[in-house]
């Protein structure tokens, strides 16, 4: 009797051993099962960059840098260096602000001047696959009226009061 459970907990564990690994899904339980591999979101290191940083005549600088639906923010008043840190952007508000990014069609604009009178705001954009050499920026004045670029900024200030209750001033 003993001799027949030991050998029928045997099966049964070989049976387990073998049935669980086959039923679940690779990568493990994190993986979603429902997601292809279109929706997912690289953007943590290898995707799309952009930069925007204003530079003012008041020594008053902000540095905005989105990768993906990620958002850092930073500024510097006089001497201090503060860091906002990052922001985890929600999936309307990442599209929202690459359509506006784009907008801006940086790869085409001309390169623009760096405006010491009134301060400038130098726009990078990287695109995946870029080496580094192909990194495209530019330097528009604070004094623009280009209204792609300010409904960005604005935006741009509205996510930061948002998230990290300071808005910043372009």
């Amino acid at each position: 009797m003993l001799g027949a459970v030991r050998s029928l907990l045997c099966v049964f564990t070989c049976v387990v051993a073998i049935a669980v690994p086959a039923c679940a899904r690779p990568g493990g339980s994190y993986v979603q099962g429902d997601r292809r591999g279109r929706d997912v979101d690289r953007g943590e290191t290898n995707g799309r960059r952009f930069d925007f940083i204003s530079n003012t005549t008041q020594a008053d600088d902000w540095q905005v840098r989105v990768t993906g639906s990620s958002m850092w923010v930073g500024f510097a008043r006089d001497e201090a260096i503060e860091k906002l840190g990052s922001i985890s952007l929600t999936d309307p508000e990442t599209r929202q602000l690459w359509k506006l990014i784009d907008a801006l069609d940086i790869p085409n604009r001309k390169n623009g001047t760096q405006d010491e009178d009134v301060g400038y705001v130098s726009l990078q954009l990287k695109e995946p696959g870029d080496d580094g050499a192909d990194l495209h920026q530019v330097y528009v004045s604070r004094g623009t009226t280009d209204e792609n670029l300010l409904a960005l900024a604005r935006y741009l200030q509205d996510l930061v009061q948002k998230y990290k209750k300071e808005r910043p001033e372009f």
